[in-house]
């Protein structure tokens, strides 16, 4: 019955599969089946994991993680020193690196790169994209950067002088948005770099072919590439099938060699195929509910706590999630430092969230809630007259690694939210780009899911990522002033031995005052085609390609 059940399925879901005509392809060639559209190819300005699956195949950092860690090596940069008081770092960079473009790698392109990241009023510095990643992890632009100067103190030399020590120095530099781009590329492109029309032009092992949006992106082998390339692939192609079934067939069929994330149900069939194999990533990762802080009613911890202990998470895990996959108590995962163990779990407990509803003022529930304006300074006006809209529960339109299937999950959200008078509608914003757009707008005005896949292996990409600046649109306009000064205290630290407790305790703060919910960690399942050896997976989810062969 279960052979049966499957060739149906496989019938019924190849006709989902798009048809790709590849004008590049030849030699080797390496097919992902990838969820959905990249938003954009230059790292610098993306957030979201499937861009940065396509750029690190051809964008290279000055440091690179080793293997299947989290550990900086040396990459574009091949030795580096420190001065004692940790606050000038000296890079000596390789030499006779050329970008796809043809043009030279040296310093002036590196300080070029930097300076366009964090510099608002550098000319490539567009002022429709939003340098996200650089804001948080480098605490702001202009004087406000943790980086003050960037010099080219030799033909390959670069130094890079902060304001103050920082923890994580080596770990963020490593991180695929920090890639070094051709700056010739990007001044003819303009604010087009990146897109599907320009690409991207860096140093690494694939170059960039085409991008049709809704179909396919092809690389093709960098033949002068500087490095080694360990594996045998001439192209890459990452062909886009949101639905997880239909990429699933399309495995089976031979149309794709891997994709990330195969439905919980369907890795039985996958483990016993001859012709197919799972390879799992490790877990680093943490998927959540959000809360918009303008509504006026979510700014009560009681209502806070009340969802928190509506929301039955273990039945979610199980459901929906991978074996080995456990309920979220903190940000941080249990397998990176500065998790706090002691952090207890929101027991399910309906009858408990409405005494909490009611205590709050809400014996009957709600359907509709308020959305309270905000300053210019992101701060929201408590005591001001808001807009009634219904309560809205957004679900991530595609699968994550982290969070596997978003409607089902929302859909069990609110059929548990129900359950304690909280009438909550179910929606989404468009598709992945539209929806972190409104995400980055903060025009996520109710509840809504996302999650989290670590950049670098240190705790700051997790709280202080999110937590470390002032009260953001993008964070849901949450704020707590002593979390700031926590993070950026264990920001400006070196030894590992004093930043742990400092994360451990803005860890419990946030459980108490119930700041997000978190759902649960995952390892992510990975399904291959026998043809396929030398993948190398890695917790942070941007493994690289150039160890792939396939027969």
């Amino acid at each position: 019955m279960r052979k049966v059940s499957l060739l149906l399925v496989v019938a019924m879901v190849l006709a989902l599969v798009p048809t790709v005509s590849i004008s590049a392809q030849g030699g080797n060639t390496f097919v992902f089946g990838e969820f959905g559209n990249a938003v954009q190819l230059d790292p610098a300005v993306v957030t979201d994991g499937i861009s940065f699956r396509v750029t690190v195949q051809g964008c290279e950092a000055l440091l690179f993680y080793d293997g299947s860690t989290t550990n900086p090596v040396p990459g574009l940069a091949k030795s580096w020193t420190v001065s004692d008081d940790g606050l000038v770092w000296a890079f000596q960079l390789e030499e006779g690196v050329m970008f796809h473009d043809g043009t030279p790698f040296n310093a002036e392109a590196v300080k070029w790169n930097f300076d366009r990241w964090r510099l608002t009023s550098h000319p490539q510095h567009f002022a429709e994209s939003v340098f996200e990643y650089y804001d948080y992890m480098w605490n702001g632009f202009d004087e406000g950067s943790l980086i003050q100067s960037v010099e080219a103190t030799g033909e390959y030399e670069v130094t890079i002088t902060l304001a103050e020590p920082y923890g994580s120095m080596l770990n963020t530099l490593a991180m695929p948005m920090f890639a070094i781009a051709s700056p010739a590329a990007v001044e003819a492109a303009g604010a087009a770099y990146g897109t599907p029309e320009v690409g991207y032009s860096c140093t690494g092992p694939y170059k960039f072919v085409e991008w049709i949006s809704d179909d396919h992106i092809t690389l093709e082998r960098n033949a002068e590439y500087w490095g080694e390339i360990p594996g045998n692939v001439d192209t890459i192609i990452y062909r886009i099938i949101p639905d997880a079934a239909a990429r699933f067939a399309a495995l089976q069929s031979g149309e794709i060699d891997a994709f990330e994330g195969p439905n919980v149900e369907d890795l039985d069939a996958i483990d016993a195929a001859d012709d197919l194999f799972i390879q799992m990533r490790g877990p680093l990762n943490v998927m959540y509910l959000a809360f918009s802080y303008r509504v006026k009613e979510f700014r009560d911890p009681l209502v806070r706590q009340a969802i928190a202990m509506a929301l039955n998470r273990q039945e979610i895990v199980d459901a929906f999630y991978p074996p080995g996959a456990v309920v979220a108590t903190t940000m941080i995962p249990p397998s990176l430092w500065g998790f706090n163990p002691d952090v207890p779990a929101f027991e399910y407990d309906p009858e408990g969230a409405k005494a909490l509803l009611a205590e709050a003022g809400y014996p009957d529930g709600l359907s509709e809630v308020t959305v309270l304006p905000v300053d210019e300074n992101n701060m929201v006006i408590e005591d001001a007259a808001g807009e009634v809209i219904p309560l809205t529960l957004y679900f991530q339109p595609v699968q994550r690694p982290y969070n596997p299937d978003g409607e089902g999950i929302g859909e069990a959200m609110v059929s548990y939210l129900a359950d304690i008078g909280l009438e909550a509608q179910l929606g989404s914003v468009g598709d992945w780009s539209a929806y972190l757009d409104a995400r980055s707008n903060g025009e996520l005005n109710g509840l809504y899911q996302l999650g989290w896949t670590g950049d670098n292996g240190d705790p700051d990409n997790f709280l202080g990522y999110f937590f470390g600046a002032g009260p953001k649109p993008a964070e849901g306009y949450y704020y707590n002033q002593e979390v700031h000064d926590l993070l950026m205290q264990a920001r400006s630290m070196t030894a590992q031995a004093e930043r742990e407790p400092i994360y451990q305790q803005v860890d419990a703060i946030m459980h108490d005052e119930v700041g997000r919910i978190y759902v649960a960690h995952t390892g992510v399942p990975l399904a291959f085609r026998s043809r396929v050896s030398g993948y190398v997976t890695n917790p942070l989810g941007t493994e690289h390609f150039k160890f792939v062969s396939v027969e």
